[in-house]
């Protein structure tokens, strides 16, 4: 959908056939979304459908768009890299898992969890693995890259791995399935877990800062505004 931010009025639909869990990404006047099995590009002014991408499986990651190239993940394991004017694929990277993760892209790499228990580094252009990082679990979120490190969660663990060799830098065991993205701010990321808590813990060296407790599993991620931390629990 298409809604009026000022009157909440429907400017248009676009009927994708199956379930969006994607959030949409807009560049340049166009809108890429992931609908069923599909990568969607709509004209952001119309809703008219420019092309459709085959994943092959299930998207539920959601596209990045960076240099013209659109990266999302499928549950046909693969990452995929997409022309953003065409939709013709450039490449595809297998991992040995469905990709829930939303991929980052940083100083020419992409980073995104696959369910296999792997984070992965891969270059943006060629979609040749740089390295991989095995969490032991599978990786629901989506990573985030500050100063060099990129934060992640993969099963009960929020990560801290050097983004240029996937070395492990430390790991905080928050008690529970971490599918919640990491916001750094301040030097502090921030990250909820399935034990009911957000987590507070220092950029630098894993130390648990604070936790709040929830009276539910937290599932959303961190938003962070103003010195204030905002997000939702299962309660």
């Amino acid at each position: 959908y298409a809604v009026d931010a000022e009157t909440g009025s429907q400017e248009w639909a676009f009927e994708t056939g199956n379930r969006v869990y994607s959030s949409p990404t807009v560049v340049d006047g166009t809108v890429f979304v992931g609908g069923g099995i599909n990568l969607y590009a709509v004209a952001a002014d119309t809703g008219e459908q420019e092309w459709a991408f085959d994943t092959g499986s299930t998207v539920s990651s959601s596209p990045t768009v960076v240099d013209g190239t659109v990266f999302v993940g499928s549950w046909d394991t693969d990452l995929h890299a997409v022309d953003a004017d065409t939709g013709e694929q450039e490449w595809a990277f297998e991992t040995g898992g469905n990709i829930q993760s939303s991929p980052t892209v940083v100083d020419g790499t992409v980073f995104v969890g696959s369910n296999d228990g792997n984070l992965y580094a891969v270059d943006a252009e060629t979609g040749s693995q740089e390295w991989a990082f095995e969490t032991g679990n599978r990786v629901y979120s989506s990573p985030t890259v500050v100063d060099g490190t990129v934060f992640v969660g993969g099963g009960i663990n929020l990560y801290a791995v050097a983004a240029d060799t996937g070395e492990q830098e430390w790991a905080f065991d928050t008690g529970s399935t971490v599918s919640s993205s990491p916001t750094v701010v301040d030097g502090t990321v921030f990250v909820g877990s399935w034990d009911t808590d957000l987590h507070a813990v220092d950029a630098d060296t894993g130390e648990q800062e604070w936790a709040f407790e929830t009276g539910g599993n937290i599932q959303s991620s961190p938003t962070v505004v103003d010195g204030t931390v905002f997000v939702g629990s299962n309660d």
